[in-house]
């Protein structure tokens, strides 16, 4: 099987739980790992070199908001949110400036979804890769919802004392996100992941019964419209996620980012929603990937390849790999996932 299938049917092949030969796998990459990993394998394309199975792409800001009055470094999001970005800090950014200052929508209008050039890069990444599994990441409700209204502190505020606010900005943000999701038919994407982190190291970060009452109907209808459109739809989560993970099963979930084992036991996860839900991640980017030996790494990606041989999982670090991660390290998890290749050669 492994000498005709594609990393990109192996992909659809595992989320469907069809006869696999080997289990896919993805990484997640901060900048400073990117740059180490081009060094070890003297390439720039890094999806090629490490047998990436995924490429995922996120839209580009359109034209007509690019901000030529931007400091160096700082990046202002299509929302009118500002970021500093650091190099040091991987690829992640501190908020600066925030387009909601108050808890009204009366001075506050979404981008227009229709504006040109979000995805004008999308088809010559297909055309670039077109055995891979080709995943749009779209931003979602909660965290473009903090990031417009001050911080993190202050929407927590706002979903207490400001539930008719929240429940108005959250409905312009899912219709935001539904009116992307049409435009990226005919180009070869296979599916669409929506980011949002909810959870925290031990629990949610809200009250699963205000999700449920806030937030789940809308996200159903993002699924919907994701699914309606033959793309498989996917979520990214960091933290524990356990209270509503039959929640997002219901209404149409199909592949959850990260699997993460800080905060979820993978085995009783797996044993718990397997059947029913696909599995992205698995391996500790805040435990055996930064801070374990190469053995330690091998042993970890060998006990996720045996757990999930039926399916129904992507083999990845949980999270993007921090520049603080050896460049050892890194490499024996790839090296650990191409093992399978001449183990399934070796045994057929």
């Amino acid at each position: 099987m492994s000498q005709s299938i594609t990393p990109r049917e192996r992909v659809y092949r595992s989320i469907r739980r069809q006869p696999l030969d080997i289990v896919p796998w993805q990484l997640d990459l901060t900048r400073g790992v990117e740059k180490g990993l081009r060094q070890h394998y003297g390439a720039d394309d890094l999806i090629t070199a490490t047998g990436d199975h995924i490429v995922w792409v996120k839209p580009l800001l359109p034209p007509a908001l690019v901000d030529p009055t931007l400091e160096p470094g700082m990046v202002k999001g299509e929302f009118g949110d500002i970021w500093r970005m650091r190099d040091d800090a991987g690829n992640w950014g501190e908020l600066v400036n925030t387009p909601i200052p108050e808890p009204t929508l009366a001075h506050y209008r979404i981008p227009d979804p229709a504006l040109p050039g979000r995805f004008d890069h999308v088809r010559g990444k297909r055309a670039q890769y077109p055995d891979r599994f080709l995943l749009v990441s779209l931003g979602g409700l909660f965290e473009r919802a903090w990031s417009l209204c001050g911080g993190f502190e202050r929407y927590l505020y706002y979903l207490a004392a400001e539930t008719q606010f929240v429940e108005g900005l959250t409905e312009k943000l899912a219709d935001y996100v539904c009116a992307l999701i049409p435009q990226l038919t005919g180009m070869g994407v296979d599916g669409v992941r929506i980011g949002d982190d909810w959870g925290f190291q031990s629990n949610l970060m809200v009250r699963p019964e205000v999700w449920r009452r806030l937030y789940k109907r809308h996200y159903r209808r993002i699924f919907e419209a994701i699914r309606a459109h033959n793309f498989v739809s996917a979520m990214h989560s960091c933290g524990r996620l356990t209270a509503i993970l039959p929640d997002l099963i219901e209404i149409g979930l199909q592949v959850y980012h990260p699997l993460q084992p800080e905060a979820m036991d993978v085995v009783a996860t797996k044993r718990a929603f397997g059947r029913d839900i696909t599995f992205w991640g698995g391996l500790g980017t805040q435990s055996t990937l930064p801070l374990g030996a190469p053995e330690d790494v091998r042993r970890e990606v060998r006990e996720r390849i045996e757990l999930f041989a039926d399916g129904g999982y992507i083999l990845a670090p949980a999270g993007a790999i921090s520049p603080e991660t050896p460049a050892e390290n890194v490499v024996a998890f790839i090296e650990t996932a191409r093992e399978q290749v001449r183990n399934y050669a070796e045994a057929v």
